[in-house]
């Protein structure tokens, strides 16, 4: 069957023009697939039905056959507007083929109600369809379900070249389960065609009796879709594609580049939903590229997100009980304002389990989470002097889920806290949770700096075993880390007569084959001409007091020696490293850094008369 073009004319009583949707997401800092990962998705979480409470979320790209471009073209979109993106569609065709992007969910209820925006629905009824299709922007009885059909669609009409997505749905309308198939363009400006203006909206279907176009129902529709290509739902289920047409290269190269993005998107903004507690993951992601999977990382085997996801495991089970105390590593704070007196939420955080620079963008962030549990934004905080990179997790308050939505733009992507609605000289929450969320890392961040560089102080001990650093001390003559004198290697100055051992730099992790090691660089200096020093180092991890473990503490593993790396880069496994002196080439310690411990290095020299000499 072939689908007629219906055309927006103004009334005369105005009307809006098409980009409004695309004017509407303003600037960000959000790529193109982020935006249409997150607006999409959103949408399918929202749409989950009640039965049971998860969703698939799928995306496939994949170039057309010529049969199914010849539909497509021929019989879908075979009416053109004049002056409009979706006017040059077959520009697009490259050896009678075309790429598409098909987004698709189930376990949704998909996109029911009445097909035209001047019916009211019956009882109880949602008017998904009219709000997805026809409206633009959000009825406020949607309440405040994250980025529910509202202005941010438009992003998906910018992610086609041409402005043009073909929409598919399964849904439930009056009873009765009803497949829908309809065209729609966006993104487009208004234009004058002779004498009547065009506010530059498209729709593709089926023409009613004053001409405007509904969807494709039932059979016929369903049909169209399968001959497409487009994942649907079974016939008896519920659930929405949408196909998005000559898909936008927006910072990729190629279409399995473009998923991959999609899918790393996923993963950025919806980790805490891929988590399985025991129940299956909230959302099943499956992504493809021309019949090819395309994987996505779980967070929990994920260098960074494994951080985040850690801190918000702990968090939801100190939600669901107050008297969970985490882990040693694990650090909860309580988001309280006291006028009036409540709690925004929790925050909850820790340092990397593998205590070194990841290169990642998101160190030192803090996850804002408000229901439905998508990050809204990995919010900047201070760093460690130590280094370490920081992880943390904030959950709003139920309480608070109402305000921290109300503060957000189009795309749900910050608090703006100018935003949040308030009494006029009351407290305005959101900024205040937020500079609360920042002030601690900045005390953490003060108080590691006072404690310097050389043997730690209890308290910042404390700190840094509550969040897995690395420390160093170090015993033995001159043996705590120092900058070197200021006199040596001037003329005249004396070489002191005693062997001494000092730390010259931070330690840093590498890896040893599988192992993560921790490596202490260390220079002798001294010792009388002809004599042997012996160099031993031992490492203990670090209790929250400060004190030193003299056993594991609960899922903690010791640290162990790895050997020396000698000057001439070998590597020696004797415990005693042993040297003529006088001598002040570089050694290397090496210990193994068990995941989630702080350890303490300490090292010894002894000097003794060589017997050979």
């Amino acid at each position: 069957m072939m689908l007629s073009l219906y055309r927006q004319q103004y009334g005369a009583d105005g009307g809006l023009d098409a980009r409004s949707a695309d004017n509407a997401i303003g600037r960000t800092s959000l790529g193109l697939w982020d935006l249409v990962l997150r607006e999409s998705l959103q949408n399918s979480w929202d749409a989950r039905t009640e039965k049971t409470g998860h969703i698939c979320y799928s995306v496939d790209e994949y170039e057309m056959s010529e049969d199914q471009t010849s539909v497509l073209t021929e019989q879908v979109f075979a009416e053109l507007p004049p002056k409009c993106k979706s006017t040059g569609l077959h520009r697009f065709i490259h050896s009678k083929r075309i790429r598409v992007l098909v987004i698709s969910d189930s376990g949704t209820r998909g996109l029911g109600g009445p097909v035209r925006a001047d019916v009211s629905s019956a009882h109880g009824e949602h008017r998904d369809f009219v709000d997805f299709i026809r409206n633009l922007g959000r009825s406020t009885s949607k309440g405040l379900e994250g980025g529910t059909y509202g202005l941010g669609k438009g992003v998906l009409y910018r992610a086609s070249q041409v402005g043009l997505c073909l929409i598919y749905s399964q849904a439930h309308h009056n009873g009765i389960l009803e497949p829908r198939l309809i065209g729609v363009s966006g993104g487009d400006g208004d234009y004058d065609d002779g004498a009547s203006r065009y506010t530059g909206r498209n729709w593709w279907g089926v023409p009613g009796e004053d001409g405007i176009v509904d969807p494709v129902v039932g059979q016929d529709a369903r049909h169209l879709a399968e001959r497409l290509g487009m994942r649907i739902p079974k016939e008896d289920a519920t659930g929405t594609s949408i196909m998005v047409i000559a898909p936008d290269f927006d910072g990729v190269k190629n279409g399995r580049e473009r998923v991959a993005a999609i899918a790393d998107a996923a993963l950025k903004w919806a980790w805490p939903h891929a988590l399985d507690f025991g129940k299956g993951q909230n959302i099943r992601f499956e992504f493809t590229a021309d019949g090819e999977s395309v994987a996505m990382t779980q967070p929990l085997s994920h260098p960074v997100y494994h951080e985040f996801a850690a801190a918000y495991i702990e968090a939801r089970q100190r939600i669901l009980d107050p008297d969970h105390e985490g882990n040693w590593q694990t650090v909860f704070t309580p988001i309280r304002i006291q006028r009036p007196k409540l709690t925004s939420g929790l925050l909850t955080h820790r340092i990397s389990h593998t205590p070194v620079s990841t290169g990642s963008e998101l160190e030192n962030t803090v996850a804002l989470l408000r229901d439905p549990r998508m990050v809204v934004k990995y919010l900047s905080v201070a760093a460690q002097p130590n280094g370490v990179p920081v992880f943390g997790v904030f959950i709003s308050t139920p309480g608070m889920n109402e305000k921290f939505a109300l503060s957000e733009p189009v795309t749900h992507d910050d608090w703006v806290y100018q935003k949040a609605a308030t009494e006029k000289n009351a407290p305005n929450p959101v900024r205040i949770t937020l500079d609360r969320i920042r002030e601690t890392f900045r005390i953490l961040s003060t108080q590691g700096a006072k404690a310097g560089s050389g043997v730690a102080s209890k308290g910042a001990s404390r700190v840094s075993a509550a969040l897995g650093s690395l420390l160093s001390g170090f015993s033995g003559t001159g043996a705590e880390e120092q900058e070197a004198s200021s006199g040596a290697g001037l003329a005249g100055s004396r070489r002191p007569r005693k062997a001494s051992i000092r730390q010259i730099a931070a330690s840093s992790l590498d890896f040893l084959g599988t192992e993560v090691v921790a490596k202490y660089p260390f220079s002798l200096s001294g010792g009388r001409p002809g004599n042997i020093a012996k160099v031993r180092v031992t490492a203990r991890v670090v209790t929250e007091s400060g004190g030193n473990e003299s056993s594991s503490p609960e899922r903690a593993a010791m640290p162990r020696f790895a050997g020396w790396v000698t000057p001439s880069g070998q590597r020696s496994l004797e415990e005693i490293f042993t040297v003529a002196v006088p001598n002040e080439d570089v050694i290397i310690a090496m210990f193994t850094q068990p995941a989630d411990t702080a350890i303490r290095v300490t090292a010894s020299v002894e000097e003794f008369e060589n017997a050979g000499s």
